[in-house]
Parts: structure tokens; C-alpha cells; sequence
């Protein structure tokens, strides 16, 4: 639990961020000039021991007070990592597995990770800390286990090597990640959040929609989807967007819980959009080796696809709810201009330059960031002055804290799976299933990601997901942009997800609702985005890719995919021309998925299904009758 820290200690965990902001700025733009290792060092010895300060232990009074628990976890975590900094030509040299292990390298190691996982439990939650936990286990007794799952056993002296001493634990790839990727991003957000441009997202949604009924609800979806592009956070984003429009959907006649509901699948579904995806794009992109262009490229057409079904059951909600328009103040496109979205444009397309340009992307953020800060120092109102850079310097650092010990966790995760053979088991598992069906493996694949990265934010989960599945899918002939898209999509949904579901439990708390029952009409207003990824998973073609592009697919498309999205919606939100019975939704549903999965025996039993429902909801006639009537007019 977040403590909101003021006073003195609140102005020292400042100074520590802005050390630890501008220190990840310099890796970003001069590169890791003191080596890999310690520079990781120095970020974790800056961001470890101020999660105990930043997060609360428990939510009892004495808990939710800074103690002198918190105070042991920070020097020891402090100790630990301040070790490595100290002895970092020695852990350098050193030969793993063969150098034997201090007395201090043991006992520091210990602390170390612990420490670790008790932030992690604190800043993330209990089940990412419960699985590095249990993969500590399973390194340690999994010799005694029958195959396929046992293995040679490791010792303690070899985890304590691999996750503190080596690249391959607690420094690995994931946290490095968090530096050169995800922190310029949260940089960026922060400063467009202090200098008012986030507002003007609100305002520009606002102008769009201000006079159609549901507005708050559409406000939401547009105004959203910028600010989850910005912040690349589910939860910070439902937060963003829900408290402006969330009370407002509920006063025009949005359910509460489908009010939160749409905030968060808002907040979630941002990471899926082009051109900015949030942060987690950006570290696909480098686990698929290949330029962040095409990460967008790949994930265009399935965001569009979303969003199409996602407006139009929301319109047809509001329809059902019968919701009328209500007029909501607006201003001028001029105004919000003026108001600073010409900034969030502007530094759109540096960043967009600086990629295009193949800059590493890190860099490319920096200068979008530079660009946004010089807008906002020259810019009349909400002026950006010395105090307020600080205070963006500060908001910075403590909001990477949590990533950063998210992607640490990670780390700890991704080793152990990949040292003790368990993500090559898991695959094994995926593909003996994927011999008799590849649905099943893809199925089976989604539903373990869900679990797995419950609890998780989508870039460690992300990261984990791939490591395990990703090798499997590929070996059973899934493209491997299919296998990392799919990978990536089902990352992001834990936070719509019951029962972890952070974005669905922000929505709830503004909308003074249940959480788990927002979450779950979250989970309905936004099934698509579990159900996209199979389509793109029989149809690599949706993911732009030109070879496999051809007149089949662009028919697929036309007559079977866009009017099965169509009828789908009508299912999920239960009206159509009027509100629909139980038979006619479930008729409805059924022909969406039958027209929007891959199997091509199914597309025409789809179809008849979804013109028996327009025939029996006087769709079809209405139609009919609106053509006699312009034929009519126009004789």
C-alpha cells in the first residue's frame, strides 16, 4: 500500500528520486559509462531501500506509520546492494560457480534477496513475490520431484551466485530494461501530467463528444487512450481518466460498476494502441529484435479492431440504458491547443522522428521528454519552473521505484526458469498439446499467462510470458510476431482480470463500487482483447504483414471478420434495435465467434446465425424500409 509521504521524510525519499532520476537519464543519453553491473547497482541501491519507505508493510496503524521495520529492511537492502558498488571490480572478475563465496557475499546475498522480495511483495503484492518464491523452492527440492518436472537440484551457494553475483537474477536484463526503456516513458508522462497537457486530452474528448448521449462514457475511451499512451500504466490511468468521468457517467445513467468498468478497460486497452503502446511496446520490440516501428505496424490493425467493437458496445450500451444526451461544456479546438496538446503532439512526432531514424529508443523518448520540458518552461500558462522540474525529477523517481522492483522480482523469475529448465518443460507441455491441437496449446497458453501474470505490471510479465511459452508456440509453427504479440496482449489483461485486477479496483474505488463485480463487466466490455489474439494467431495477416496478405484474407476480412465484431458487440451489450432476449444475444455471440475464429467450416454457420438475429430484431426490414423511403425522396 502506497503511503502518501509528507514532511521531512517525504523530502528526503524527494532527494533520493530526483538522484535516482537523473542518474537513469545519464545511462540513457551517455550510456552505462561506470559498466552494466554497477550501474544497475547503483540504480537498485537508490530504489530498494526506498520502497520501504514508499510502501507500507501491512494496513494495520503501525504498519501504515514509517517503523523501525521498515527502517532494518532499508539499511540491510542499502547494505546488500551498496556491496556490489564497492566490490564491483572484484564481482567482475570473479569466476562464477568456481570463485568460492565469502562470508560476506553469502550473508549479503541472503539479505539481498529478501529484501527483494519483500518490496516486491509490498509494491507489486503477494503473488509475483509467492511465485519467485516458490521457484526458489522448486530450484532447491526439485531434485526430489519425479520427471518430467525434477531436476539435478541446485545448492544454496549456487542460487545465491546466480541471483546476486550474476546477470542472470536480480540484475538481469528485466531491470535493465526499466533504465534504458520504461523509465524515459515515465519521465515523459510525468512531465505532460505537470504542466497540464493530460487536461487537455479530457478537453479534446470532451469537444468531440459533448453533445451525443453517452458522452462521458466516449470522453473516456478518446481522452484515455492518449493518457495510457503517456503514462503506460493501467492502473494510473484508470485513476487519471476515472475521476474526471467517472462520476459523470454515472450521473447521466451508467451503472456504477460499468462506470469504473469502462475507466479501466480504457486504462488497459491504451497499452494496445499505436503509435506510443505505453512502455511495455517498447520492450518488445527489443525482445523481438527488431525496430519499434514495427511493433507498431504489428499491432495497428488488432487496436483498431478492438476499439471498433469496444465505441460500438458502449454506444449500444448506452442505448439499452436509454441514456440521453446531455449537454456538457466544451471548448474550442483552438482553446485546447492552447491548452497544451499541441505539446503532446509535437513531441509525438520528435519521438516518432528519432525512431524512424533508428535512434535507440531510449534516446528517442530523451529527446521527446527535452522537447516537452523547453514547451513547457516557454508556454504562458502552467508554466514549468525550476520548482516544478523538481518536482517532475521527484515524480519520477518514485514512480519508477515500483517498476523497478517489479522488473528486479522478474529477473529473479526469468533466471530460475530458465537455469533450472522449467520454461523448456512448460513448452514441452504446450507442444504435446499443440500435436493434436493447436487452439488447445494457444488456449491452455492464455489461460497460464492470465495466472501467471496476475499481480504482475505487463512488462515483467511480458518478459516471463515469452520466456516460457513464446519458444513453444514458435516450435509448433506460430510466426514468432504472432508468438510475441500474442504474448504481449495477454500481459496487459491482468488488470482488468479478476480477482487481481488493479485497474477494475480503481475504477470501483472512484465508482464506490464492489471490485470484484466491476471487474468482471470490465472483463465483459472488454472480452475482444482476449479474443483478438487467436484471430491474429490463424491470421498473421492482421498483423500487417505483407507476405501474408492476399484477396482470401481481404475477403475474410470484409464479409466475416468487421460484421462479426459487429454482432459480437450487439451480444455483449444486449441491444440491437431494441434489447435483446436471452435466445437473440446468445444467437448473437455465438455468430460472432463463429465469424471472427479462423476455421473456415464455421464463417457460413457464423453468418446464417448473425442474419437470423438482424431478421428477428427488425434490423433487416428496417433497413429494407429505410431504402424505400430514400428511393422514394429522391423520385
Amino acid at each position: 500500500m502506497n503511503r502518501n509521504l509528507e514532511g521531512a521524510i517525504g523530502k528526503v525519499i524527494d532527494i533520493f528520486s530526483v538522484f535516482l532520476t537523473l542518474f537513469a537519464l545519464q545511462i540513457i543519453v551517455l550510456g552505462p559509462k561506470l559498466g552494466y553491473n554497477k550501474s544497475l547497482a547503483i540504480f537498485l541501491v537508490l530504489a530498494l531501500p526506498m520502497t520501504f519507505f514508499i510502501y507500507a508493510g501491512g494496513k494495520s496503524s503501525f504498519m501504515m506509520k514509517i517503523n523501525i521495520i521498515d527502517i532494518i529492511f532499508a539499511v540491510l537492502s542499502f547494505a546488500s546492494i551498496g556491496y556490489l558498488v564497492i566490490n564491483a571490480e572484484y564481482i567482475l572478475t570473479r569466476v562464477e560457480y568456481i570463485s568460492p563465496l565469502t562470508t560476506a557475499d553469502y550473508v549479503l546475498g541472503i539479505i539481498a534477496i529478501i529484501a527483494v522480495l519483500e518490496a516486491t511483495r509490498r509494491a507489486i503484492g503477494l503473488p509475483m513475490a509467492i511465485i519467485a518464491l516458490l521457484l526458489f523452492v522448486y530450484a532447491y527440492f526439485g531434485k526430489m520431484l519425479p520427471p518430467p518436472f525434477g531436476h539435478a537440484g541446485f545448492t544454496i551457494k549456487w542460487i545465491i551466485d546466480t541471483m546476486y553475483l550474476t546477470s542472470r537474477g536480480i540484475f538481469g536484463s528485466p531491470l535493465w530494461v526499466v533504465i534504458t526503456l520504461a523509465f524515459p516513458f515515465i519521465f515523459y508522462g510525468v512531465i505532460l501530467e505537470q504542466i497540464g497537457v493530460l487536461k487537455s486530452f479530457l478537453d479534446f474528448a470532451n469537444r468531440l463528444f459533448g453533445k451525443s448521449p453517452g458522452a462521458p462514457a466516449k470522453t473516456s475511451v478518446v481522452a484515455g487512450t492518449f493518457m495510457g499512451m503517456a503514462s503506460g500504466m493501467p492502473m494510473s490511468t484508470t485513476y487519471l481518466i476515472g475521476f474526471p468521468t467517472i462520476p459523470e457517467m454515472i450521473k447521466v445513467g451508467y451503472p456504477a460498476r460499468t462506470a469504473g468498468a469502462i475507466a479501466a478497460v480504457v486504462g488497459t486497452a491504451a497499452q494496445l494502441m499505436p503509435p506510443m503502446l505505453g512502455v511495455a511496446a517498447f520492450i518488445v520490440a527489443q525482445y523481438m529484435g527488431v525496430p519499434y516501428i514495427k511493433v507498431c505496424q504489428y499491432t495497428l490493425l488488432p487496436a483498431l479492431l478492438f476499439y471498433a467493437v469496444f465505441f460500438l458496445t458502449i454506444h449500444l450500451e448506452t442505448k439499452r440504458l436509454g441514456i440521453k444526451a446531455v449537454e456538457i461544456p466544451t471548448i474550442s479546438y483552438k482553446q485546447i491547443m492552447l491548452g497544451g496538446f499541441y505539446i503532446f503532439l509535437i513531441t509525438l512526432a520528435i519521438l516518432l522522428y528519432f525512431l524512424l531514424k533508428f535512434y535507440p529508443v531510449g534516446l528517442a523518448a530523451f529527446y521527446g521528454c527535452v522537447a516537452a520540458l523547453v514547451l513547457g518552461a516557454v508556454r504562458k500558462d502552467n508554466r514549468l519552473d525550476l520548482k516544478g522540474f523538481y518536482v517532475v525529477l521527484a515524480k519520477t523517481g518514485r514512480t519508477s521505484v515500483y517498476i523497478a522492483i517489479a522488473c528486479a522480482a522478474a529477473g529473479i523469475i526469468t533466471g530460475f526458469l530458465v537455469e533450472t529448465g522449467l520454461n523448456l518443460k512448460f513448452a514441452n507441455m504446450v507442444i504435446a498439446f499443440g500435436q493434436s491441437s493447436l487452439f488447445l496449446s494457444l488456449m491452455l497458453s492464455a489461460i497460464a499467462i492470465l495466472v501467471m501474470s496476475m499481480g504482475m505490471p505487463s512488462i515483467p510479465a511480458y518478459i516471463t510470458s515469452i520466456a516460457i511459452f513464446g519458444p513453444a508456440l514458435i516450435r509448433l509453427g506460430v510466426i514468432p510476431e504472432v508468438a510475441h504479440i500474442f504474448c504481449f496482449y495477454y500481459a496487459t489483461l491482468y488488470s482488468i482480470t479478476p480477482p487481481v485486477a488493479f485497474a477494475s479496483y480503481a475504477g470501483a474505488q472512484i465508482a464506490h463500487e464492489d471490485p470484484m463485480k466491476t471487474g468482471l463487466v470490465a472483463c465483459r466490455l472488454g472480452i475482444m482483447t482476449y479474443i483478438i489474439p487467436f484471430i491474429f494467431a490463424y491470421a498473421p495477416a492482421y498483423l500487417m504483414i505483407p507476405e501474408y496478405w492476399n484477396l482470401s484474407e481481404v475477403f475474410r476480412l470484409i464479409v466475416f471478420v468487421i460484421p462479426g465484431l459487429i454482432i459480437f458487440a450487439v451480444g455483449i451489450s444486449g441491444y440491437l434495435t431494441r434489447p435483446l432476449q436471452k435466445f437473440d444475444r446468445t444467437l448473437a455471440l455465438a455468430a460472432g465467434l463463429m465469424l471472427l475464429l479462423p476455421f473456415s467450416f464455421m464463417d457460413y454457420a457464423g453468418f446464417a446465425l448473425m442474419v437470423i438475429v438482424l431478421f428477428r430484431q427488425g434490423f433487416i426490414a428496417s433497413l429494407m424500409k429505410r431504402g424505400q423511403n430514400v428511393t422514394a425522396n429522391g423520385n
